[in-house]
């Protein structure tokens, strides 16, 4: 009984033992693998920490030195420097009108003609009255006199003389008021002519021959505008004004240009006046600049675009404007040495579209980053994919104009 007992359980036991050996298996090829690779990831991420960072591709301008002239955009309105509408000045029927709507017609000329037989009557009834008036003065003065030679033998009175002279002083008055009234008559004749006032363009006429015309009428007979020179008024906000006028005192007032868009072509002006006051509602004071118009292509009226310089930075250090990054401190610039970025603060003291002038911080011929300064950080190293200088700000404007 215990024989058979023995013997079954070293029967037993034995299989047991054999599938325990898969399991102890199973687990060292797993081991072994989880080692395998984290020795592999060990080995790679080292491989990893120890390559060396990509450089960064940038572009780059070097800083140049320029005279810079402090140029603002303004819009301003052409105006005449002499725009007249043409009057009667005394009333009748227009006669003529000489004059083609457009004409260029010149100070003097004849323009239109008014019915002047009724000034011709008056100015004839004047100059009767003037002659009869001396005629009566000549007598009162011939009486006078031989009452003055009578007074002096005792043979008349002294009142009869003085009445005499009392006559003859108001004849004198007499006369001076009818060369009044012909002096009047004469202008009033002038007036039925009407001449072009200034040398100009005739604008669209209001009237036509054989209307009866008034000095009342709202709009005259045509307007007569000049047309070279012309001027261009505009407004100038008072933080400039001051600077504007130092330098136009000092350039004799040049540095005002009318820019076409179109075509890129200016036209040079200087400035003229500045107005009294400045205008409390806006802060802006009004200035007038005079401009050439031979070929009359300024017209009165239309609004244009200037190009106002106020002030000049003579050798100003130059960088392109897309190269100053403002941040929390200011303005600043990534500038390049041996292929590494540094962070540079600097100070502008004026900037266009373009250009900007660095007064503090930059130096000539140094390399600041233009394009790819977003990915940069101080002492990253970089790779300079292009080189470009900073262009002439005069021809960059130019373009500038041009293409707009």
């Amino acid at each position: 009984m215990n024989g058979d007992s023995s013997e079954k359980t070293h029967v037993d036991i034995a299989p047991k033992r054999k599938r325990l050996r898969w399991p102890l298996s199973i687990g060292a090829l797993v081991a072994a693998a989880i080692a395998s690779g984290a020795s592999y990831n060990a080995s790679s991420e080292a491989k990893t920490t120890a390559a060396p960072p990509p450089l960064t591709p940038v572009k780059i301008a070097r800083a140049a030195v320029f005279d810079i002239p402090h140029v603002t955009e303004i819009v301003g309105t052409v105006d005449s420097l002499n725009d007249i509408l043409v009057r009667t000045q005394v009333e009748g029927v227009l006669t003529a009108v000489n004059f083609n709507e457009g004409d260029l017609v010149r100070a003097g000329d004849l323009l239109a003609t008014i019915d002047d037989r009724p000034y011709r009557a008056a100015l004839a009834a004047a100059q009767a009255q003037l002659a009869r008036d001396r005629a009566m003065l000549a007598v009162a003065e011939r009486e006078l006199a031989r009452g003055q030679s009578l007074l002096r033998q005792n043979v008349t009175s002294v009142q009869t003389v003085d009445q005499q002279q009392a006559q003859v002083e108001q004849l004198r008055a007499t006369i001076a008021l009818d060369e009044a009234n012909v002096e009047t008559a004469q202008i009033n004749l002038s007036f039925t002519k009407l001449l072009a006032p200034t040398t100009g363009r005739v604008g669209l006429r209001e009237v036509d021959a054989g209307n009866f015309v008034r000095p009342e009428d709202a709009n005259g007979i045509a307007s007569v505008v000049q047309m070279d020179p012309v001027s261009v008024i505009f407004n100038v906000p008072q933080q400039l004004l001051a600077e504007l006028k130092d330098h136009a005192q000092t350039s004799d007032g040049q540095g005002v240009a009318i820019v076409d868009r179109d075509s890129g072509q200016r036209i040079q002006g200087r400035l003229a006046a500045f107005d009294n006051r400045i205008g409390g509602g806006t802060g802006t004071a009004r200035v007038r600049a005079v401009f050439d118009n031979k070929d009359e292509r300024l017209a009165p009226g239309a609004f244009v675009s200037l190009e106002l310089q106020t002030n000049v930075s003579a050798e100003a250090v130059v960088v392109p404007k897309v190269a100053v990054r403002l941040g929390m401190d200011g303005n600043f610039v990534f500038r390049i040495r041996d292929a590494v970025a540094e962070r540079v603060p600097v100070k502008v003291g004026y900037n266009d579209d373009n250009i900007a002038v660095v007064t503090e911080g930059v130096s000539v011929g140094d390399a600041v980053v233009t394009d790819g300064y977003s990915r940069l950080r101080p002492s990253a190293k970089v790779q300079v994919v292009e080189e470009a200088p900073v262009a002439d700000p005069a021809v960059v404007r130019v373009a500038g104009v041009a293409s707009r």
